[in-house]
C-alpha cells in the first residue's frame, strides 16, 4: 500500500511540473482576457448600431438598457465579477486573474452607473423626439 502511495505521488510531481503549470495558465488567463476583449467588442459594436439608428429618444434609452444588461450578464458568466476570493477561474490564478478580475469589476461597477442614468433619463426623456444620427 505504501508503494502504491509513493508511486501516485511520483507520477502526479512529475504530471505537474511548475514550468507547465505557468504556461498551462498563461494560455487559460490569455483565454479568458480573449473572450473578455471579444464580448467588450460585441457590446461596443451593439452600441455604436443603436447610436446609429434614427431613432425616438425612449426607444433609444431602452435599447442602451438591454445591451448594458446584456453587458453585465456576459461579464457575470465569466465569474469574475463575483464577491468570493476564488483562486482560480477558467484555469486561471494569480496575478493575471486578479487584473482581470479588478477591470470586470469596475466595468460592472461603471455599468450600473450608466445603467441608473439610462432608466433616469427614460422617465424624462420627452415624447416624440428623435437621437441625433452622428
Amino acid at each position: 500500500m505504501l508503494y502504491l502511495a509513493v508511486a501516485l505521488s511520483v507520477a502526479l510531481g512529475a504530471c505537474s511540473s511548475p514550468k507547465r503549470d505557468a504556461a498551462a495558465n498563461t494560455a487559460a488567463c490569455n483565454a479568458l482576457s480573449k473572450t473578455l476583449a471579444d464580448q467588450e467588442q460585441i457590446f461596443v459594436t451593439q452600441a455604436q448600431t443603436i447610436r446609429a439608428e434614427h431613432v425616438v429618444l425612449q426607444d433609444y434609452d431602452r435599447q442602451m438598457i438591454t445591451a448594458m444588461t446584456n453587458r453585465r450578464a456576459a461579464i457575470q458568466a465569466t465569474k469574475l465579477a463575483e464577491l468570493s476570493v476564488t483562486e482560480e477561474v477558467a484555469g486561471c490564478s494569480g496575478q493575471q486573474l486578479e487584473d482581470l478580475r479588478r477591470r470586470a469589476q469596475e466595468e460592472m461597477s461603471n455599468l450600473r452607473d450608466y445603467l441608473k442614468d439610462f432608466n433616469r433619463a427614460l422617465k424624462t426623456d420627452p415624447d416624440g423626439v428623435y437621437i441625433d444620427t452622428p
